[in-house]
C-alpha cells in the first residue's frame, strides 16, 4: 500500500510538471496492474456520469483504456531504456499511468470546458491556443519525467521525450477510440416517441443485428418488387435514398422525405427505395450497406431503360476527412463507404447513363472527383475540406437536407436551380450561427446533364409544395412481445483519451 500511495502522489506531481520525489519506494508490476484497474474504473465512472440516460455500455470502451495502457506502459519502456535507467521501468510505468488517470480528470476535463465556452462567446483565437495547448501537456509530462531520469540534462531530455510522446500519442491518430458509455439513442427516440404520443414509455427487447443481417437478402428482394413498373415511352425516375448512421434520426428523416417528395412533385411515386440502418425501421426497410447498394443497383439496371430513364441516388450520414461516408447500425461491422466503392457500384451491367448523385455529409465534395462525368450531376453537401452542418440527435433535418429538399426543391424542379437557391440559404444559416469555415456545398454537372434534365422536367404536371416533417417513429414501435426491434448503439466518433490526443 505504501508503494501504491507514493506513486499515486509521485503521478499527481508528474501531471502538475513537477519532478517525482527522489525516495520514493518503487513500484512493480503488482502497483501497475492495480494502478491499470482504477484507471479503467476511473474511466467507467467519467462516462457514465458524462452521459446522459438512457445509457448503453460501449464494450470497446474497456479495449480503449487497455490500449492506452498498453501505450503508456510502452512510452515508459522507451524513457527508461533512452535514459539508462531500465531497471525501474514498472516505478515510471505507474507514475505515468498515475498521470495519464488524472490529467484527463484535472487537466483536460477542465480545460476543455474552458474552450467550449470560449468559442461559444466568439473567441476563437483564444480556443484554439487553449485546444493547442491541451494537445501537448502531455509531451509536457512526459518531458517533466525525462528530466528527471536524465538527471536534467535538457539537450538529451527533449528527444526522448518527443520519442516517448510519438509511441504514445501519435497512434490515436489511426486507433478507434470509444467512451465506455454513450447515449441509448433508440431508447431516447422511443421516450419522445411516447411522450409526444401521450402514451406510457414501452420498454422493447433489444434488436437481434445478427437475425437482421441475416434477413437482408429477403427484405431487399421483398423492397425491389414492390416498386413500380416503369411507364413505357416515357423518362422514368428511378432513386435510393440511403440513411447511413441509425444513431441519428435527422438522417432517417430526410430519405423518407426524399421519397415523399419525388412521389409529390417529381412523377417518382413507387419507384424510390429507402435504405435506412434506424433502428424503428430495420422491419420494413433494408439496411443501408455497400452490399445492398451494389445490389440494388445492379437490380434497378436491370428494370430501367439505362439509355433514356433518370437514377437519383442521396446518401446522407457523417463523413470524414479520409472522404469516407459512415455506415452504422448496432455494433454490427459494417463498412464505411468510399468514393470509389460508391463509383464501382454505379457501373452496373447495363450501364445507368443519366445519374443525378447527392451526397450529404462533412467532406464530401471528396466524392467529385469519383463520380463525376458527362452524363452525372454530382451535388455535395460540402467542399472535400469542409464539414457540413446541422445533424445531431437534437435535429430533424441537417442544414443542406432543409436548403436543398425542404426548401430548394419545393420552389422550383430544375435540381441545378435548386442547388444554386440551397448553396446560398446554407450560407445564410451558417453566418446566423456563427460557423467560421462555411461548408461551401459543392456541383459537378455537364450540359449533357442539364439537357436531359430540363427536358425531363418539361414533362413533370405542375404541383404543390410537400412540406417536411419528421418521420412519425410512434407508429413503428410495436408492443414488446411482437418486436424485433428496440435497443440503438449510438455511433460514436474515433476520439483518444483527452491527455494523449495528439
Amino acid at each position: 500500500m505504501h508503494s501504491i500511495s507514493g506513486t499515486l502522489i509521485d503521478g499527481i506531481r508528474a501531471t502538475f510538471l513537477l519532478r517525482p520525489r527522489a525516495d520514493a519506494r518503487r513500484a512493480d508490476a503488482s502497483t501497475f496492474l492495480a494502478i491499470a484497474l482504477a484507471y479503467l474504473w476511473c474511466e467507467a465512472v467519467s462516462a457514465w456520469v458524462g452521459v446522459s440516460a438512457p445509457r448503453q455500455f460501449l464494450a470497446y470502451g474497456v479495449v480503449t483504456v487497455l490500449a492506452d495502457t498498453l501505450l503508456t506502459f510502452v512510452a515508459s519502456w522507451v524513457l527508461v531504456t533512452l535514459s539508462g535507467r531500465d531497471r525501474i521501468v514498472w516505478h515510471v510505468a505507474s507514475i505515468a499511468l498515475v498521470a495519464t488517470a488524472v490529467s484527463t480528470l484535472l487537466v483536460q476535463w477542465p480545460l476543455q470546458q474552458i474552450i467550449e465556452v470560449t468559442y461559444a462567446k466568439g473567441f476563437t483565437p483564444v480556443a484554439l491556443v487553449l485546444a493547442w495547448f491541451a494537445r501537448v501537456w502531455w509531451l509536457l509530462v512526459l518531458f517533466g519525467l525525462a528530466r528527471w531520469l536524465t538527471r536534467a540534462r535538457l539537450l538529451h531530455a527533449i528527444p526522448v521525450a518527443l520519442i516517448a510522446f510519438a509511441v504514445s500519442a501519435l497512434p490515436w491518430y489511426v486507433l478507434p477510440g470509444t467512451p465506455m458509455f454513450g447515449v441509448d439513442g433508440a431508447a431516447m427516440a422511443r421516450q419522445r416517441a411516447a411522450e409526444a404520443i401521450g402514451e406510457p414509455i414501452e420498454v422493447v427487447p433489444a434488436i437481434d443485428a445478427e437475425q437482421v443481417l441475416y434477413d437482408q437478402s429477403r427484405m431487399l428482394e421483398a423492397a425491389l418488387a414492390g416498386l413500380r413498373p416503369r411507364t413505357p415511352d416515357a423518362t422514368n425516375l428511378y432513386s435510393i435514398a440511403f440513411a447511413g448512421d441509425g444513431s441519428e434520426n435527422v438522417f432517417d428523416n430526410e430519405s423518407e422525405y426524399v421519397e415523399r417528395l419525388l412521389a409529390g412533385r417529381f412523377g417518382g411515386e413507387g419507384r424510390t427505395l429507402v435504405m435506412s440502418n434506424n433502428p424503428a425501421s430495420v422491419a420494413m426497410r433494408p439496411l443501408a450497406t455497400l452490399t445492398n447498394l451494389r445490389r440494388a443497383l445492379a437490380e434497378l439496371a436491370r428494370r430501367m431503360d439505362t439509355e433514356n430513364d433518370l437514377l437519383l441516388v442521396y446518401l446522407t450520414s457523417h463523413g470524414s476527412e479520409q472522404h469516407e461516408f459512415y455506415i452504422n447500425f448496432e455494433d454490427a461491422p459494417l463498412n464505411a463507404i468510399s468514393p470509389r466503392d460508391l463509383a464501382d457500384a454505379l457501373e452496373t451491367t447495363p450501364s445507368i447513363r443519366w445519374k443525378v448523385i447527392i451526397v450529404n455529409a462533412c467532406f464530401s465534395g471528396g466524392f467529385i472527383d469519383a463520380l463525376r462525368n458527362d452524363s452525372t450531376l454530382v451535388i455535395t453537401a460540402a467542399r472535400a475540406d469542409r464539414p457540413s452542418f446541422g445533424c445531431g440527435s437534437e435535429s430533424d433535418i441537417t442544414f443542406f437536407g432543409r436548403a436543398l429538399l425542404a426548401e430548394a426543391l419545393n420552389e422550383t424542379t430544375s435540381i441545378p436551380a435548386a442547388f444554386e437557391r440551397a448553396r446560398v440559404l446554407v450560407a445564410e444559416w451558417e453566418v446566423e450561427e456563427s460557423i467560421d469555415e462555411l461548408s461551401e456545398p459543392q456541383i459537378a454537372t455537364s450540359s449533357g446533364i442539364e439537357a436531359k434534365l430540363e427536358a425531363w422536367r418539361s414533362t413533370l404536371p405542375d404541383a404543390p409544395a410537400v412540406p417536411f416533417e419528421p418521420t412519425d417513429r410512434s407508429m413503428r414501435i410495436k408492443p414488446a412481445s411482437d418486436s424485433p426491434t428496440g435497443q440503438d448503439v449510438p455511433g460514436t466518433d474515433s476520439v483518444a483519451p483527452a491527455s494523449k490526443s495528439p
